[in-house]
């Protein structure tokens, strides 16, 4: 379990526990949590996270809010760079953006765990796998894609218009983020980071 601060500060005495969305399990010498920064365009005016939105055009054009849970981006996301160390929420356009790695923490809302710094962590590494839980991909087509690949198969994953990871039969020129290795469970998900 990771201990999650309320709306205050580390001293703040009001709690939440919430389960770690993203879990290395090939990680000690495959994955590196890459330093980085928020995007200035990922904070609101007062200081707090604010969720990219489907009609925001900078840094990146969206077509979909990006992906959040009680009001904080979930561990997972796919991050693409903006400028010099900055990252933002990845889009899932139909072009070859150069995923960057997964968000490692949550951001802003009910489960926040930067508060006002503007460091994060990108989980990086070609061949380090990762578990992810729900709800920190898109299921829709994941299990029929598995099925129909048949044991043995890489099934790609790419950036999903919200952010996550997804299955996408057609992805034009998206780059793959990660392949499935397998999913135990409907809420468990093992993948293997291309990027």
């Amino acid at each position: 379990m990771q201990t999650i601060y309320g709306p205050g500060n580390a001293s703040n005495i009001t709690l939440t526990a919430q389960k770690r969305l993203i879990r290395p399990v090939y990680a000690q010498t495959q994955g590196t949590p890459y330093a980085a920064y928020l995007d200035p365009s990922l904070r609101n005016a007062n200081g707090t996270i604010r969720i990219p939105l489907s009609s925001d055009t900078e840094p990146i054009a969206r077509s979909a809010n990006a992906f959040s849970y009680e009001g904080s981006l979930t561990p997972g996301l796919v991050l693409l760079k903006s400028t010099g160390e900055n990252v933002v929420i990845a889009t899932g356009a139909n072009a070859a953006l150069q995923p960057f790695g997964l968000l490692a923490q949550w951001l802003g809302g009910t489960f926040d765990n930067v508060g006002q710094v503007n460091e994060v962590a990108a989980w990086r590494g070609p061949d380090s796998v990762f578990d992810l839980l729900a709800p920190a991909w898109n299921d829709t087509g994941l299990a029929s894609a598995i099925a129909a690949a048949g044991p043995g198969t890489n099934v790609l994953l790419y950036a999903g218009t919200d952010g996550r990871l997804e299955v996408n039969g057609s992805p034009g020129s998206r780059i793959a983020v990660a392949s499935v290795v397998e999913r135990p469970s409907a809420s468990r998900l093992r993948i293997n980071l291309l990027v």
